[in-house]
């Protein structure tokens, strides 16, 4: 049996473009729709544990401050069922902040690279047309 090794896509796409491993993982696109995926996650989790303990301690005002996002989100309270609702909430709107940071990202990256592009390309012809004259 051939000894083979395991190359990881990360080093094959740096032998293929002549660029350091570093400046292939910085210049990666992201995946929106995992980074939408992970991002609502988070924030969903984190306003329904945040909701959830305001229940728990209880007091006379419960939640005075966190209940403010009923101005964002339609129907939400700082109670059990609210933090369900909050999960939901927190969900949509991490994912769509996820998502669209993602893919502004890879907007601004791939302008930037599309910029270096011409500027070389620009570059190269005017040593060429200086070589000519």
């Amino acid at each position: 049996m051939a000894d083979t090794q395991w190359t990881s896509p990360l080093d094959e796409a740096a032998k293929q473009s002549h660029l350091p491993r570093k400046a292939v993982l910085v210049l990666a696109q992201l995946d929106a729709r995992a980074l939408g995926v992970a991002c609502g996650l988070v924030f969903g989790l984190w306003l329904w544990l945040a909701t959830i303990v305001l229940v728990i301690r209880g007091g006379p005002d419960v939640g005075r401050n966190l209940s403010l996002l009923s101005q964002y989100f339609v129907g939400f309270r700082v109670t059990p069922a609210g933090s369900v609702l909050a999960l939901a909430y927190g969900c949509a709107a991490g994912f769509l902040a996820g998502y669209l940071f993602a893919r502004l990202r890879n907007y601004v990256v791939h302008t930037y690279l599309l910029y270096l592009k011409h500027r070389a390309e620009r570059a190269a012809m005017a040593d060429m047309l200086d070589g000519l004259m």
